[in-house]
């Protein structure tokens, strides 16, 4: 059997947070959430972790992270750099004009491509997923192919602003539909998100995805050519190229992706004023 990878996206900005959620500590000992998540890789069977990140946290990550697992456990780093793009030098320059932001989830995983062998999950830094959930994930990666752990859309929310999730349409067990939702927010005892722009209803038990993805490396190509794809078509500087949109690319053209919904609990913090629960729901988990 293959050893398996866990790759965690560590590159955002945090914009609605205020900071760099990936650093901030959380747990009931002080952890950040990605230290959370490569523990329970661990006691799920994961061998090494690809850590994608901005270059400025890379020394305060490594000196955190030293002592995280056994002494063969890898860690390795990647950076998510702008100019990383399946396109020309002269097409590169262009396009980055007047372009601050990284250039989404799609491009983060991109960019650790150099590091993905046989088959690897995919997370960000920034959600407490649980044991079950990193268990589900290496069993389904043992059986190959690609797979989605999914949660129920109202066990995601934010009770402080609107969120952004990947909304799920599954059949017979495997995804038929991801589509990008933006904003979603509880009002009048309803759920609603916006789709291309278009606010639309949601139910509160609709599977999401929460980034937490098992491929094997044959999604390098799909992930170049939705790249290609997104900025040939001249993106506004705000616009991103999302890990879902090539998954949904995938499914189009006969990649099947496996479902498997999570039995524990999810925990994320969107907002600053997210923190003190999660903080504290985290202490009633975790705590010995």
């Amino acid at each position: 059997m293959a050893e398996l990878t866990l790759v965690i996206l560590a590159a955002g900005l945090g914009s609605r947070f205020g900071g760099d959620k990936q650093l901030a500590q959380l747990g009931p000992r002080g952890e950040t959430m990605l230290e959370l998540s490569i523990q329970s890789a661990v006691r799920a069977g994961f061998s090494r972790a690809v850590l994608v990140i901005r270059p400025e946290l890379e020394s305060q990550l490594a000196a955190q992270l030293a002592s995280q697992g056994p002494a063969d456990f890898g860690i390795h780093f990647c950076i998510q750099a702008r100019d990383d793009l399946p396109l020309p030098a002269d097409k590169v320059a262009a396009l980055l004009e007047g372009r601050t932001k990284p250039w989404g989830t799609a491009h983060a995983l991109y960019c650790a491509r150099h590091q993905l062998k046989g088959p690897f999950a995919v997370i960000t830094a920034d959600d407490f997923y649980g044991d079950n959930a990193f268990a589900c994930m290496a069993e389904g990666l043992k059986r190959g192919g690609w797979l989605m752990v999914a949660y129920p859309l109202a066990a995601t929310l934010s009770e402080h602003g609107g969120v952004n999730r990947g909304i799920c349409q599954v059949k017979d067990g495997y995804l038929a539909r991801v589509e990008e939702y933006k904003e979603i927010i509880e009002a009048d005892a309803a759920l609603a998100g916006r789709f291309q722009g278009e606010l639309r209803p949601l139910e509160p038990d609709v599977p999401v995805s929460m980034t937490l993805w098992g491929f094997d490396d044959s999604v390098v190509s799909w992930l170049q050519d939705a790249l290609i794809s997104f900025l040939l078509a001249s993106p506004l500087p705000g616009e991103e190229c999302y890990l879902p949109d090539v998954v949904q690319a995938g499914i189009d053209q006969g990649q099947k992706v496996r479902v498997e919904t999570a039995q524990g609990e999810w925990l994320g913090v969107t907002y600053a004023d997210d923190v003190p629960r999660v903080r504290s729901r985290l202490m009633e988990l975790l705590s010995d």
